[in-house]
């Protein structure tokens, strides 16, 4: 079989929903492309049917379908999806696909000119924020940014963009040492990225707010938080360590 040139990773959490058309419009980007592309998505313990909306919906493409027998969190899901993924590149995004599938193009250029890990921003001025957050969510967001980068990764613009890609030796570095399941993965992930000395390259690109995102804000918080406070205590305590080749 030829390994696929990209796989797309989308962990869900009872999307039974919201993801088809989610999956639709990759599928469609899909066939466009002259390579070939493997989705992947991780039902992390709905209750509401997620994992037969996806394979119906990916019916006749690559594609693989995980589930976690209960909820672990976002983190968890895109650990086992990443893990599971087999192609060249691997690109992970939000089952409401804020960020659409057609930057892929753009994260695909930026891996051919040697960028092993490449994130999306939507903070730089070429950034393009169509619907903007709540004024407190958005707020809380840019505190988060500003402790992951003192207390984690200094240097990036926008932790939390949920579209990320990574060359496959990235995945094999990063995610097998992924600890947090919860909202402070990404975090976490270019921590690891930047202790191995693994480049990460800024896109800008464009986003959308989803107005039925299912962040609770302050419980979320919280959690993120002390997240970042478990990452910088596993890094100084030497937790990060590169696993053979």
């Amino acid at each position: 079989m030829t390994r696929p040139r990209l796989s797309v990773v989308i962990p869900a959490y009872n999307e039974a929903s919201r993801l088809p058309p989610t999956l639709e419009r990759i599928v469609a980007w899909a066939r466009g492309r002259e390579f070939e592309v493997e989705v992947v998505v991780v039902d992390d313990g709905s209750t509401d049917g997620t994992a037969g909306a996806a394979r119906a919906a990916l019916a006749g493409v690559p594609h693989k379908v995980l589930a976690h027998d209960r909820n672990r969190g976002k983190g968890a899901g895109i650990r086992t999806g990443m893990l599971a993924a087999t192609g060249e590149f691997v690109l992970f995004t939000d089952a409401d696909l804020s960020t659409p599938i057609e930057e892929a193009d753009r994260f695909l250029a930026a891996h051919a000119e040697g960028a092993p890990i490449v994130i999306g921003t939507r903070k730089s001025a070429a950034g393009q924020v169509l619907r903007r957050q709540a004024w407190l969510r958005e707020r809380m967001g840019r505190v988060y940014t500003r402790l992951s980068g003192f207390l984690v990764c200094p240097g990036i613009s926008d932790f939390t963009c949920g579209f990320k890609s990574f060359r496959a030796d990235a995945v094999r570095a990063i995610f097998p040492l992924l600890r947090e399941d919860g909202w402070a993965y990404d975090s976490e992930v270019l921590h690891i990225a930047r202790r191995f000395g693994l480049a990460v390259r800024e896109v800008p690109v464009r986003w959308t707010n989803d107005p039925s995102t299912r962040v609770r804000l302050l419980r979320d918080a919280v959690g993120s938080f002390a997240g970042l406070l478990r990452i910088r205590w596993r890094g100084l305590r030497g937790a990060y360590r590169r696993g053979p080749a």
